[in-house]
């Protein structure tokens, strides 16, 4: 009775239940629509009832007693998707004690980013006010991170926020550098030739990996286990019973990788251990493009950085998402910095301005990111059924000189106050 009561609760803590209740139906009316799903639709309309698009086109009818929002002139998109950040689990980077991204040791598989998400967060609004309206909250740190979700930026409680949990398994790809105690910043290292300390790495990278490698078989056999009614039951392991999913090839495995080699061993990594796999960062991902289409890996790229060797033309990372586009490779755009999610519609016109075409661009920001993460039945486009994750805007999304004027998320109005704007407005007059 007691493990139904649990199973209960999970399932209505995981149910995809819109953040905001919407009193009455909407309809924006006379904006040009930018489904993303399908061709766009000048002067169109979009009707929203119970948090959900339930008609869209040209000649729709609105609906009796519904809000009207005239978009003449103006172009309405869905709202957009940050799919890597930690929005929710950071405030202050310098204070500790608002920080809840990392758990402690380094195979944390059953860590769910989800419990520890902060609705009051002051970082919420401030994406949300330049149309982001979902975003991938992830953990961070040590070997195996733990467990993702996709969050809508709008709700008074986590499970409020829950588009879909768990939406991945993050793991860091080890570098096997040693680790460096902040508490003890000037002890002394062992004098250690460059040879000798490139076969340290080297060694302490296959460690790593092997324990790894050994978690996933761990977690296959404990699962299979638990199925065997001829044997009795594993004990309880919240790790293996946590990792079972992933290690089976069922969700996506997000593995924190920049360089070439560690993107290619990555992908043999995932090959050999039956893994679902997802690179995040992908700095040098374009070196091999080939590859990750063959093995139809998708990738979770940042553009704004700088190129990681020196040899490299500074416009790489810039173009890094224009190459995967003409290789077929899966990818989304993303900010993957909660200070900076604001930023992620000019990550992608950044993408755009060096090769890649502006409609796979906002793609790589709203349907994309979706689609890699199993939710394209719930965000990224505007369709009927789709959350009404609606963003109106003056002008092109990727144009920074565009104004977002209304931001819905489940069919609400949001407020696009932030924390800048009261900042702007306490100090605008200041003689």
């Amino acid at each position: 009775m007691k493990a139904l009561c649990v199973v209960i609760l999970q399932a209505l803590l995981l149910s995809p239940v819109l953040a905001v209740c919407q009193d009455a139906p909407l309809a924006i009316r006379g904006a040009r629509v930018i489904t993303v799903s399908g061709p766009a639709i000048e002067k169109g309309t979009v009707v929203v009832e119970k948090g959900r698009i339930v008609s869209v086109g040209p000649d729709v009818a609105v609906p009796a007693g519904a809000t009207v929002v005239d978009g003449t002139g103006k172009t309405l998109y869905p709202g957009l998707v940050d799919a890597l950040t930690t929005i929710g689990l950071v405030e202050v980077a310098a204070v500790p004690a608002t920080l809840d991204s990392t758990e402690v040791g380094d195979m944390n598989p059953h860590a769910r980013a989800w419990v520890a998400l902060h609705p009051d967060s002051e970082l919420i609004p401030v994406p949300r006010a330049n149309g982001v309206t979902t975003v991938l909250s992830a953990p961070a740190g040590g070997l195996v991170s733990g467990q993702s979700a996709l969050v809508r930026l709008a709700g008074t409680t986590p499970a409020s926020m829950v588009v879909k949990a768990p939406a991945a398994l993050h793991v860091v790809y080890p570098s096997g550098r040693p680790a460096v105690d902040p508490t003890r910043p000037f002890e002394p290292q062992e004098p250690k030739t460059l040879a000798e300390r490139l076969k340290d790495r080297e060694k302490a990278q296959k460690q790593a990996l092997q324990r790894l490698a050994n978690l996933l078989g761990e977690a296959k056999a404990h699962a299979a286990a638990g199925g065997d009614t001829t044997r009795p039951s594993p004990e309880t392991s919240l790790a293996l019973d946590a990792l079972a999913p992933f290690a089976r090839g069922e969700a996506p495995v997000v593995v924190r990788a920049d360089r070439e080699d560690e993107i290619r061993a990555a992908v043999n990594f995932a090959s050999e251990n039956g893994l679902k796999l997802v690179i995040a960062g992908g700095l040098e991902a374009w070196r091999c493009a080939a590859l990750l289409k063959e093995k139809d890996v998708a990738v979770l790229v940042k553009v704004l950085r700088l190129p990681s060797r020196e040899s490299d033309p500074y416009d790489a990372p810039y173009a890094n998402a224009a190459v995967l586009h003409r290789a077929g490779v899966r990818f989304a755009i993303v900010s993957d910095d909660p200070e900076m999610s604001r930023n992620l519609p000019y990550e992608a016109a950044m993408a755009a301005a060096y090769g890649l075409p502006a409609d796979v661009a906002l793609r790589a920001i709203t349907l994309s990111p979706a689609e890699i993460f199993g939710a394209s039945e719930l965000v990224g486009s505007i369709a009927p059924g789709r959350e009404a994750n609606l963003v109106l805007a003056s002008g092109d999304i990727l144009d920074t000189r565009t104004q977002v004027t209304h931001v819905f998320v489940g069919g609400v109005a949001q407020s696009l106050e932030t924390r800048h704007t009261k900042l702007y407005e306490r100090y605008k007059d200041r003689p």
